[in-house]
């Protein structure tokens, strides 16, 4: 039987959180007093016991909630699920919104056995619908997946175009969530890497790339052309939109 093992919660983020019987979740934000609550496309965290015990395995004193998690399973293989699936726990229902994670510093647990296992088996969802869990509470995969979305630009155009793009990109593709990815100069940062991520493991169903400055088109000419619209790539079983105006991102065609 898939099952809640452990729940778990912290006040800050980058520290191990502290095991609860209960908790509520809450629509569009995550777990009551959590610190990784928010409006954004990783409100709740999952990691499987078992893979905790891969890590006991290698000689590490760890136990649930110690790699961050807030909600540890049993019996469940999350690596099998995919982005845009749904699961309900008790009356709450969620989204699957990412697969694993990349880690741009080592974490303690790293250094200690030189291997985490929460970048690769950890998974992360948006709450579409709220509700109270307990530990024991049944995790029940549903057979409903909702279509995904991505934006890709600078820190900048988050802070200042962040909202008007996620409007715009909602009303085009109507998905459970949309994520926001910047580009930075850091590992993993870089436009190839993103939509490596976001194309081959995340699977998500609509990329749009935002350009202002237009100093990334020519990272998409090895793409191939969706269609006989201009600037509009396939690649795996993900639509690349590239915009370098909100104009252009007003102009994308509606998907229902």
């Amino acid at each position: 039987m898939n099952i809640i093992k452990a729940i778990s919660i912290s006040d800050r983020k980058g520290t191990r959180k502290t095991n609860i019987d209960t908790t509520r979740l809450i629509a569009n934000f995550g777990l009551e007093n959590d610190a990784h609550g928010g409006k954004w496309h990783r409100q709740v965290s999952f990691l499987a016991q078992e893979s905790i015990n891969t890590m006991r395995a290698k000689g590490l004193d760890v136990v649930a909630g110690n790699f961050a998690e807030n909600i540890t399973t049993e019996g469940l293989d999350l690596t099998s699920l995919e982005v845009g699936r749904h699961i309900s726990i008790g009356d709450a229902e969620l989204v699957i919104s990412q697969l694993g994670k990349i880690c741009h510093t080592r974490c303690a647990i790293f250094h200690q056995a030189g291997d985490c296992v929460m970048p690769r088996e950890g998974i992360f969802a948006v709450i579409q619908k709220g509700g109270t869990i307990r530990i024991g509470d049944a995790v029940k995969v549903e057979e409903n997946i909702s279509r995904s979305a991505a934006i890709i630009g600078s820190k900048e155009t988050e802070e200042h175009q962040g909202d008007e793009l996620q409007r715009l990109v909602r009303e085009k593709f109507h998905p459970a969530f949309i994520r926001f990815d910047a580009i930075t100069t850091r590992e993993g940062g870089t436009l190839a890497a993103i939509l490596d991520d976001l194309t081959a493991t995340q699977k998500t169903s609509d990329i749009v790339v935002f350009d202002p400055s237009g100093s990334l088109g020519l990272a998409l000419t090895g793409y191939s052309p969706k269609g006989n619209r201009p600037n509009c790539y396939q690649r795996e079983t993900s639509s690349i939109f590239y915009c370098r105006s909100i104009a252009e991102v007003e102009g994308l065609p509606l998907k229902l």
